[in-house]
């Protein structure tokens, strides 16, 4: 399935992006988003998933910090771990296919320019 581009708001979710399918990893630039929208320390995308099945998220490939706060609004429900303030990770319950909201910002006390997420089927 193709990843798509997506990019972050002012420290609170914004409207998404991109598409991020999974299994897929997706790579948000924190300080240069599409023009109209505002820079910030999360970014936000539509994450889908074509059959029923739980889902891991984690710091993914080509990014350069670590994922420290996860989010996933789907069917409703909202799913997200206690941050730590260092990397984190999400194992969802399973979920019926289609689209919800992913938001995910850095670990504590820094923003990187790239910050890599990786969604995988469990």
């Amino acid at each position: 399935m193709a990843l798509l581009v997506g990019a972050g708001v002012a420290c609170a979710p914004g409207t998404p992006q991109a598409v991020l399918n999974v299994p897929g990893n997706y790579v948000a630039n924190l300080w240069n988003p599409p023009p109209g929208y505002q820079q910030g320390a999360v970014a936000s995308v539509i994450m889908c998933l074509d059959s029923t099945s739980a889902v891991r998220l984690e710091t993914g490939d080509g990014g350069q910090g670590s994922v420290g706060f996860i989010r996933l609004e789907w069917a409703g429900s909202t799913y997200a771990p206690v941050g730590t303030g260092s990397a984190i990770t999400l194992t969802t319950p399973v979920l019926s296919p289609g689209c919800g909201t992913l938001t995910f910002g850095p670990d504590c006390c820094h923003v990187d320019n790239y910050l890599a997420i990786k969604a995988t089927k469990v």
